[in-house]
């Protein structure tokens, strides 16, 4: 088959796709995260499956990739974090200093600094909502696991947390080590390959509109497609600046996901973000 042009509905070239996904993995942009290769081909399915040239589709592709990405490029190097961690953790440092420590942290990534002004309340009302649960899925979770010194779980939990930046879970696994002995971080592209774990609770927080830009329409299933009876959900209740409220917008991506699937939906707002706690059937799960 020649790589000029692909017809609407036609499988992808497995050469075609290897000699993407390598480019891919080796630029200088993408190589250190090492992303997950089920998510590159599920892009480049989708992508070809509409029709074009080679040219037309790296090109989609290239950008399609670069607006999924793009909230995981930071400028925190993660090796010379974790060696600095491991020498913080050599001093036995107590609970209060480890706060301020992933605190100090948390303020360089921009889904968990805008936390920080109101991160004792959103984790209380965390808590009020899960319970006790005895194993807790984070889904794309960023630094969102650094939030579990405030959340004050036993140390039983089983909690596994889950993105697409290797570096980045490299860290929270030598973190994981010295604090949580029972959490885990899992290098995976959640919606090209849902966890199937069964837990029983997850967060998936500030993810949700970033995933129906990439695949409209997946909110629904991806929903549906976890294995627990509860679902907690953030969304931001307003944009960067302030100035615009986004509460209606996300209230609606949450409400049209659960229609029709006798989910119970509640939302609690907690300063500047949308907490949508869904709740479902044991024999929905």
């Amino acid at each position: 088959m020649s790589w000029s042009f692909f017809s609407r509905g036609e499988p992808m070239d497995e050469s075609f796709t290897a000699k993407i996904i390598a480019e891919t993995r080796s630029s200088r942009k993408y190589r250190q995260m090492d992303l997950p290769e089920a998510m590159l081909r599920e892009i480049l399915a989708e992508l070809t499956a509409k029709g074009g040239s080679a040219a037309a589709i790296k090109s989609a592709f290239r950008e399609k990739l670069h607006n999924i990405v793009a909230p995981y490029l930071e400028d925190i190097d993660y090796p010379a974090e974790t060696a600095r961690m491991l020498s913080f953790f050599e001093g036995n440092p107590s609970d209060t200093e480890v706060k301020t420590w992933t605190a100090n942290l948390m303020a360089r990534h921009a889904s968990t600094r805008e936390r920080l002004g109101h991160l004792d309340a959103f984790c209380r009302a965390l808590r009020d909502i899960i319970g006790s649960p005895a194993v807790i899925l984070d889904l794309a979770c960023a630094l969102d696991p650094l939030l579990l010194p405030w959340l004050g779980l036993p140390q039983e939990v089983q909690f596994l947390a889950y993105d697409i930046h290797k570096p980045r879970l490299e860290f929270l696994n030598q973190f994981f080590l010295r604090k949580y002995p029972n959490a885990r971080a899992i290098h995976q592209d959640i919606l090209a390959e849902p966890p199937q774990h069964g837990a029983d609770c997850i967060f998936f927080f500030k993810e949700a509109h970033r995933f129906e830009k990439r695949k409209p329409g997946c909110l629904g299933p991806f929903f549906a497609s976890l294995r627990a009876p509860l679902l907690v959900s953030s969304l931001p209740a307003s944009d960067l600046s302030g100035h615009h409220s986004l509460e209606d917008y996300h209230t609606q991506l949450i409400t049209k996901a659960a229609a029709g699937r006798g989910w119970d939906v509640e939302k609690i707002q907690v300063v500047n973000e949308l907490l949508f706690v869904i709740r479902k059937e044991r024999s929905q799960i």
